[in-house]
């Protein structure tokens, strides 16, 4: 399709969407034409089905890059469109207007052929309803914010794969989202998560995969405010994520010794995948606190007669769940590899031993031997743990947040609605405001005073932001300054110290992984005479 008439289509798009956004009585376009608008965006063709009617795969197209830096009016559109709170009545306006079509034909030839071919799109269909729309558009959206992310050319909650400043700076057309307050949370906090959260509802009634992909996008971008509305329309929201396992796996099960297309068990390995990387964004303590991470995570249990827990349907059981039956998917695979396996076993294992440090106390569930072994071992080996490794960790903890330092506040950038301002004199932490900063500054346990000018030292004799990228290269080189300089040594101490105790205040964290570590630390220096 040449790009000038992709252009003409997309800016075509936009006025339909913000017409909606505008005045959802106002009828603008037809859904079934809408959906097949986005259907192409996301790398189709006409004559193929329409997504949701297909076995999953992740979006993933190469025309992604292109929309986000020549289509920004776009995707603002369709993200505002997502992101609108609506009441039973504006919806059930919308569902009328997108059912009846009111499409004007453009004057550009081109154009107007491509209009007319888009009416054709899934003619086996009776019709396409808003539901369809919400969900092409949940897919869209998730596979967008996801090649943000993936490309590291998007900040959130945490400075993905160390975005800076400079790098963004360095690219000439910057892609969507170029500021995130006003294109991806366009409404404001509160009433932006509110409408993704009802647009993730009518979602999940087509399929749950696409909802969950872009719930953990948001989750990364704008951190912890899209939790609470989507478990006030789903309380049972953790059990839709056991549903996308169970299926998975029963469906890879029944086929066990019968030969498999390959596009079948792309659609597997995809969804495997998608359910490790939200285990990982919904046990990331970098931005959930103790009871963010315990909405997600914690059990529904499925009770007996005598009202006795009987089935266990949390992240934990997701985790232990597609560890049982990694074996079945390698057996006479040619997608699945040994890599795959080993990578996806340490992944698991490691969110499921996160998962499982909030358990209930009645779970009944018997963790499989990896996750509770793991999960022994970090509590048994916390209080060896070499200080120089934990300084490290925490000081990456800082760099990459994206959230008030000072301790007892919770406010983010997206509450503020804008960048957080480092300190200027260590160069790591972030504050929210002046007075933020002042308080943090002579705070009664946790001065910041006490550490700034040690930070600054650090950092800049460690050249941490240099190695940080390569997470292992810059642990193994900060260790090795530490060891082949006492003074640096003893000031990363110091430095770990303070930051885990920030940790703790900040997000409670609980004893099972970080206290023990961290009062080690203390004892260390307290045992040297330091304050």
């Amino acid at each position: 399709m040449p790009s000038s008439t992709v252009a003409r289509l997309l800016d075509r798009v936009a006025l339909l969407f913000t017409a909606y956004t505008r005045d959802p009585a106002h009828p603008q376009g037809c859904a079934r034409m809408l959906c097949a608008c986005i259907h192409i965006m996301d790398g189709h063709e006409l004559n193929e089905p329409f997504a949701p009617d297909i076995h999953y795969r992740t979006p993933q197209t190469q025309s992604y890059l292109y929309i986000r830096m020549a289509h920004h009016g776009y995707l603002t559109a369709c993200a505002k469109f997502v992101s609108l709170p609506r009441s039973e009545e504006e919806m059930r306006r919308l569902r009328t207007d997108v059912f009846t079509c009111e499409c004007s034909l453009p004057e550009n030839e081109d154009a107007r052929r491509l209009v007319q071919r888009l009416h054709t799109f899934g003619t086996a269909r009776a019709q396409f309803e808003l539901d369809d729309l919400v969900h092409a558009l949940v897919r869209h959206l998730a596979g967008i914010l996801n090649h943000a992310v993936m490309s590291q050319s998007v900040g959130g909650m945490t400075a993905v794969g160390y975005i800076t400043e400079n790098h963004v700076k360095s690219v000439m057309v910057r892609p969507w989202p170029v500021d995130t307050i006003t294109q991806v949370v366009p409404h404001g906090l509160r009433q932006s998560m509110e409408g993704y959260a009802a647009s993730l509802s009518l979602s999940l009634r087509r399929r749950p995969h696409e909802a969950l992909l872009l719930f953990s996008t948001l989750l990364a971008i704008c951190g912890s405010p899209i939790i609470l509305p989507v478990l006030t329309l789903h309380p049972d929201w953790t059990s839709r994520v056991v549903d996308i396992a169970e299926s998975l796996i029963d469906e890879r099960t029944a086929m066990v010794g019968k030969s498999v297309d390959a596009g079948t068990e792309e659609s597997w390995k995809d969804t495997f995948m998608l359910l490790v990387e939200c285990a990982g964004d919904f046990s990331d303590t970098r931005y959930l606190d103790e009871g963010e991470l315990n909405l997600l995570a914690r059990v529904e249990t499925v009770a007996d007669a005598d009202e006795e827990p009987k089935e266990s349907r949390s992240l934990l059981s997701v985790c232990d769940r597609l560890l049982r039956h990694l074996p079945c998917f390698l057996d006479g695979s040619n997608v699945f590899t040994q890599g795959d396996m080993a990578s996806f076993t340490q992944v698991l294992t490691i969110h499921g031993a996160a998962f499982y440090a909030h358990r209930l106390p009645h779970e009944c569930l018997a963790v499989c031997p990896q996750i509770l072994d793991y999960y022994n071992q970090e509590r048994n080996t916390a209080s060896a743990a070499d200080p120089s490794t934990l300084a490290f960790h925490s000081i990456d903890w800082a760099s990459t947040m994206r959230c008030c330092s000072a301790p007892e506040c919770h406010e983010t950038f997206v509450t503020v609605g804008r960048r957080l301002a480092r300190c200027a004199g260590c160069g790591l932490l972030r504050f929210c405001s002046r007075a933020c900063q002042k308080k943090a500054w002579k705070h009664a346990k946790l001065p910041h005073k006490a550490v700034c000018k040690k930070l600054r030292v650090l950092l800049e004799g460690m050249d941490f932001f240099e190695h940080a990228e390569d997470a292992d290269c810059g642990l193994q080189s900060f260790v090795d300054a530490c060891e082949e300089d006492e003074e640096l040594g003893e000031l990363a101490l110091d430095c770990a110290g303070h930051m885990y105790d920030l940790m703790a205040e900040q997000h409670d964290i609980r004893e099972a992984y970080m206290a023990e570590a961290y009062r080690e630390m203390q004892k260390r220096s307290l045992s040297r005479g330091d304050s």
